[in-house]
């Protein structure tokens, strides 16, 4: 296993990064593990010597989605997240203040003077390096071992996580709490996430499972398999995916696939319509930040039942 140690000291403050990818099938499919190689604490913070005493609750051990252990010293004082799920709970916990950069994806208003360091996968790395980070939270995968291996060379401190399905965003989300110092806020924005899931699994615990499939767009239409966070999200609503025996995370299906599983519903994204030849199979559109596995994962489960259930959130709280 291979470990990565790193000092963090002040800097100037900046602000944030990485939103949705949404119509990218691409990122969803980040999968695969990779490391990073070892680098001193020294490295890492620019600096030499002995490093500084830590502050309460520090230091800390980390095994991130690559397989590395990271020891962080203190909080990183300037971010880059090139994760929409990592970005957005470190707006949760109440960060911002520590992101430096964003992404081209990133529309939030509150990043639009950030500099961009293009794409979530493939960013512009003479941009990123120049912003003098303390830590990178980048996708861990071999979609871009590229991005991986130029951060180790120069000595810029990266953080690989790889939001699968519902336990990884909350790992996530747990982990980014526990680097930033901010634990308790973390915990908060978990607890929201699991109250609501459990709130929307016991409404729908007695009401039969239709048959569901999500449609990612595509031609032909690429859907989402098992161990997904939209597989999960989808049996927490009281669905049945009818392409839970998919082998890969995300795959596209051909027409004849879709027409034989007898299809209750489809649920799509905004802006999507389904193919002509499903145009007899109800289909209902979701907003775009369902495809974000992040601290909104309970709120998207509710958005699914609602579609599948209406029924089941015509009375209060059960």
């Amino acid at each position: 296993m291979r470990t990565c140690s790193y000092v963090f000291r002040a800097g100037a403050l900046g602000a944030l990064g990485e939103r949705s990818m949404r119509r990218s099938v691409i990122w969803l499919l980040v999968a695969a593990l990779v490391g990073c190689d070892t680098f001193s604490s020294q490295q890492a913070a620019g600096g030499a010597g002995e490093p500084e005493d830590s502050p309460a609750g520090y230091p800390i051990q980390l095994i991130d989605a690559a397989g590395t252990r990271h020891t962080f010293q203190a909080a990183p004082r300037r971010i880059v997240s090139l994760v929409p799920s990592a970005t957005e709970a470190l707006l949760e916990m109440g960060v911002a203040n520590h992101l430096a950069g964003r992404t081209d994806y990133d529309r939030m208003p509150e990043l639009s003077g950030l500099p961009s360091v293009g794409g979530g996968l493939q960013p512009n790395l003479e941009i990123l390096v120049s912003l003098d980070l303390d830590l990178v939270i980048r996708f861990a995968g071999d979609s871009d071992l590229a991005t991986a291996e130029r951060l180790t060379d120069l000595g810029t401190p990266h953080f690989a996580v790889q939001p699968d399905g519902i336990d990884d965003v909350l790992t996530i989300i747990g982990d980014l709490g526990r680097i930033m110092g901010e634990s308790e806020a973390a915990d908060l924005v978990l607890r929201e996430i699991r109250d609501t899931l459990d709130d929307v699994a016991r409404r729908v615990a007695e009401l039969p499972e239709p048959r569901v499939v999500y449609l990612l767009g595509g031609d032909p239409p690429w859907v989402a398999g098992p161990g997904t966070y939209i597989d999960e999200l989808m049996t927490v609503a009281g669905g049945n995916n009818v392409f839970d025996d998919l082998g890969p995370l995300y795959a596209p299906v051909s027409m004849e696939a879709l027409l034989a599983r007898e299809l209750d519903l489809i649920l799509l994204p905004e802006g999507l319509t389904p193919p002509p030849l499903l145009a007899h199979v109800r289909s209902a559109a979701l907003p775009a930040s369902v495809e974000i596995p992040g601290p909104g994962l309970g709120r998207a489960a509710r958005d699914i039942a609602r579609l599948i259930h209406p029924g089941a959130f015509d009375q209060g709280p059960r």
